[in-house]
């Protein structure tokens, strides 16, 4: 047992993954042995939630507080700076391991009600590596109380091509708006300079915001090129949020690329918020690999 708890190790083909029962982290994907991912060592504590999965929300709750139900609840504020509870309650909780293979590892948490969030959740991430695939994440909820809970579920892994920086990288996002929390409304993205429709550099652009999917197929793609390294990291999704942000609290050594089903404030403006009755699940699927 060590900070992230404990290590499983996957292996598939060119790929290999380590996973922490901590947060049910991605701690490191190489593929060839070239970073995919920004790699924490397990026995440290991760920077900037690296790495870990998000539920019963992701992103923000402001001011900690919300009302569902016509009943006002108030979270625990663990983000002084912006003055919110963020990225849920179990991104620090050390998972069970129901089972384990040489390509595979599920893990297991059990959430119990508590004055911020009176609801209780049974939860499960099942991480599988494949040589073509890459590396799949499947995070599962099942309401196992008796009253209705408001759920969403995230992720927080920042790609990387082999630690290069960001600013010498190439982007390439889905089709998408730009979504702001604070206002509830949405923007085209080349109004704000964000537009990454189509391969561009970074160079030094600041992002630090949640794009919404306008068209929404079997999947899209996130793209990370390093045109010096021959090399692309990139994340697919099905879900229609994704939060980018371009790493400042990490010297911008890795792009965050969140997968979500709601966006920001979503338990209070209800805008792709799951209800979820008892008895009932959610899932929210990705997947991570590397083009070399």
């Amino acid at each position: 047992m060590h900070k992230s708890g404990q290590t499983v190790v996957l292996r598939a083909g060119e790929y290999e993954a380590k996973i922490v029962t901590t947060g049910a982290g991605l701690a490191q994907l190489t593929r060839g042995g070239r970073h995919l991912t920004l790699t924490h060592k397990p026995e440290d504590m991760p920077p900037a939630h690296l790495g870990k999965v998000l539920l019963p929300w992701p992103n923000r709750v402001a001011e900690g507080s919300y009302t569902f139900d016509n009943k006002t609840l108030q979270l625990a504020i663990n983000d002084r700076v912006s003055c919110a509870a963020i990225h849920g309650l179990l991104a620090w909780h050390n998972w069970q391991i129901a089972r384990q293979a040489e390509n595979e590892v599920v893990l297991t948490a059990f959430l119990p009600p508590n004055y911020g969030y009176p609801f209780m959740l049974q939860a499960e991430v099942t991480w599988t590596l494949n040589s073509i695939a890459g590396l799949e994440a499947r995070i599962c909820a099942t309401n196992i109380g008796d009253t209705d809970a408001p759920y969403g579920a995230g992720a927080h892994p920042y790609l990387t091509c082999d630690l290069e920086k960001i600013d010498r990288c190439e982007l390439l996002l889905p089709p998408s708006r730009l979504f702001n929390p604070d206002t509830r409304r949405y923007s085209c993205t080349e109004d704000a300079d964000l537009n990454f429709s189509t391969p561009r550099p970074i160079g030094t652009t600041r992002i630090d915001h949640c794009f919404n999917v306008t068209e929404q197929e079997a999947s899209w793609e996130v793209r990370l090129t390093s045109p010096s390294q021959r090399m692309t990291a990139w994340l697919r999704g099905s879900q229609p949020w994704i939060q980018i942000y371009s790493g400042e609290k990490l010297s911008r050594s890795g792009l965050a690329v969140e997968p979500m089903s709601c966006p920001p404030g979503a338990f209070n403006s209800a805008i792709g918020l799951v209800r979820l009755s008892p008895g009932e699940s959610h899932q929210l699927w990705f997947a991570i690999g590397g083009d070399l």
